[in-house]
C-alpha cells in the first residue's frame, strides 16, 4: 500500500513538472512592458534591456540597463550597464535622486573597451551572483536610476518587474530559488534544463565562378527579380543590382537588390546551375521566426565562410530594426542568429535581443 501511495505521489510530481513545462511561454518572443524589451530565443536564453519609450518626454538614454540569462537549473545571470559617450564617475548614480549604496557601486566591474566602435561605449557589469541580486532587490522597487545632472543618461524602472516574471516564465523559475522576480520553495532541480542547440555541418566551401558564367546568371537574376520591359521614364526607380557568388561546384547564388530608398531596398535571394542556360532551383533557407522584415533591407553572402546576412534598418543610423544570419552547409542555409529591436534607442544590434541562437560547427 505504502509502495503504491509513493508511486501516485510520484507520477503527480512528474505530471504536474510535465504540465508546468508545456504551458510556459512559446519561443522564441519579444515583448515590450512600458519601458523595457524582453527577447528570449528558441534556446529560451533570456535578454530583458531598459528601452525609454517617450513617455516621459524621453526617448533616447546614453545609459542602458541589459539583464541577461541562460535557461536551465544553472543558467548564469548576468548583469552590465553601458554608458555612451563621454564615461562619467559612478558616484554620481542616483536611484529615484538617492546615492547608491558603496556596496552596489563596488560591484560595477569596468569591462575593456569594446574595438572598432563607432560611438565610445564604457561597459559596467555585475559579475558576483550575490550581489547581481542585490542589485535587483534595490530596482525592483526603485522608479529611476540616472547619472546627476544629465537628463539623457537614464534607466527607466517602469516595465522592469515585468520583464524579470517574463524571463522567469519563459524558463520555468516562477515560485523557486532561481527566480528572478517571485522566489518561491521550489528548488533548482524543477527548473527545465537548457534545450540543445542545433550542431551544423561545416561549410564545405565552393569553386570560383567563370565570367561567362557570371554574366549569365547576374542575366538571369536580374530578369527574374524586374520581369517585363525596361522603364524608359526619366524618374523611374535605378536599375536592380545583382551580387553573383558561388555556392557549390553545380550551383550559384544570387542576390538582387531593388527599389532601394535611403537605406533600405528589397531583395531577393536565389538559387541557381552553374549551367548554361542557368536554371532556377530550389533555394533552402530556414525561415526567420516571428513577425519579420525579410525581404526588405539589404543581404550580403560571404563564399569564403558560408555565411549569409540580411538586415532591416527602421531607421538610417541604424539603431533598430533587425538582423539574421545563416550558415551553408553545402545543401541549405541553417538559421543561426537573428535579432529585432523595435524601439531607437541607439543601441548597435550586437546589443539587440538575439531571438536565434545555435552552437557552430565543431570543427569551426
Amino acid at each position: 500500500m505504502l509502495q503504491r501511495t509513493l508511486m501516485v505521489l510520484l507520477l503527480t510530481a512528474s505530471a504536474a513538472q510535465a504540465m508546468a513545462q508545456n504551458a510556459a511561454e512559446k519561443v522564441p518572443l519579444l515583448r515590450q512592458t512600458k519601458e523595457w524589451i524582453t527577447g528570449c530565443d528558441n534556446l529560451r536564453s533570456c535578454h530583458a534591456l531598459s528601452a525609454p519609450n517617450g513617455e516621459h518626454g524621453v526617448q533616447y538614454s546614453s545609459l542602458t540597463l541589459h539583464i541577461q540569462r541562460r535557461a536551465g537549473p544553472d543558467g548564469p545571470l548576468e548583469i552590465r550597464l553601458d554608458q555612451r559617450g563621454e564615461p562619467a564617475e559612478l558616484t554620481a548614480l542616483r536611484l529615484d535622486g538617492q546615492p547608491l549604496e558603496p556596496q552596489l557601486l563596488d560591484a560595477l566591474v569596468l569591462l575593456p573597451e569594446k574595438k572598432g566602435a563607432q560611438i565610445q561605449v564604457t561597459r559596467y557589469e555585475i559579475a558576483d551572483p550575490t550581489r547581481a541580486r542585490q542589485w535587483l532587490e534595490r530596482l525592483r522597487n526603485a522608479e529611476e536610476l540616472k547619472l546627476a545632472g544629465d537628463d539623457e543618461a537614464r534607466v527607466p524602472l517602469s516595465g522592469l518587474s515585468a520583464a524579470l516574471l517574463l524571463m522567469d516564465s519563459v524558463q520555468g523559475r516562477v515560485d523557486g530559488v532561481t527566480a528572478l522576480w517571485r522566489p518561491g520553495q521550489h528548488p533548482a532541480s524543477e527548473v527545465p534544463a537548457r534545450p540543445l542547440p542545433a550542431q551544423l555541418r561545416a561549410y564545405p566551401g565552393a569553386p570560383e565562378l567563370t565570367a561567362a558564367q557570371r554574366t549569365r546568371i547576374s542575366a538571369a537574376a536580374v530578369k527574374l527579380a524586374a520581369p517585363g520591359t525596361p522603364n524608359d521614364d526619366e524618374d523611374s526607380v535605378a536599375e536592380p543590382q545583382v551580387e553573383v557568388y558561388p555556392l557549390t561546384a553545380q550551383r550559384a547564388l544570387t542576390v538582387v537588390l531593388s527599389d532601394c530608398a535611403a537605406y533600405n531596398c528589397d531583395y531577393l535571394i536565389s538559387s541557381w546551375s552553374r549551367g548554361n542556360p542557368p536554371q532556377l532551383e530550389e533555394l533552402r533557407r530556414q525561415a526567420l521566426p516571428m513577425n519579420n522584415a525579410d525581404g526588405s533591407g539589404g543581404a550580403h553572402y560571404d563564399p569564403k565562410t558560408g555565411v549569409l546576412t540580411t538586415f532591416y534598418l527602421a531607421r538610417g543610423i541604424g539603431d533598430c530594426g533587425e538582423t539574421g544570419r545563416w550558415l551553408f552547409d553545402g545543401e541549405s542555409f541553417q538559421l543561426s542568429d537573428y535579432r529585432q529591436m523595435p524601439t531607437c534607442n541607439g543601441l548597435s544590434s550586437e546589443d539587440w535581443p538575439r531571438l536565434w541562437n545555435i552552437a557552430p560547427p565543431a570543427n569551426r
